[in-house]
């Protein structure tokens, strides 16, 4: 079955988070972990792939990202973020590696 970005989304969002640990940042644990990721939040995660959508001005975006060093996952959109790790997993340690989302349709924004 081939889902439209619109019903992934919703299927994102109905998942049932929890507050977790990290500010801003709650969590929904299946066979995979779900994050939902306030505006201007951020997480640091270990190597791995992280699937997102977020909202653009031209509408929803969904990308993937491979994540090859532990980095700072950014939100810096002004809406929530939802994403799906695989392989990943939440870290404490402090990382020089940085990885902003962006939704504005310029060419610095990351999809």
């Amino acid at each position: 079955m081939n889902n439209s970005v619109e019903d992934k989304l919703n299927f994102l969002k109905t998942r049932k988070y929890k507050k977790s640990n990290h500010l801003g940042v709650e969590v929904f644990y299946d066979k995979q972990t779900f994050l939902k990721i306030k505006k201007k939040c951020k997480i640091t995660v270990t190597p791995g792939t992280i699937f997102f959508i977020i909202k653009k001005l031209s509408g929803l975006k969904e990308g993937a990202l491979n994540i090859l060093k532990e980095s700072e996952l950014y939100n810096e959109t002004n809406q929530h973020m939802y994403c799906v790790l695989t392989d990943c997993l939440f870290s404490e340690t402090k990382t020089d590696s940085k990885i902003f989302i962006r939704a504005g349709d310029s060419e610095e924004a990351l999809i």
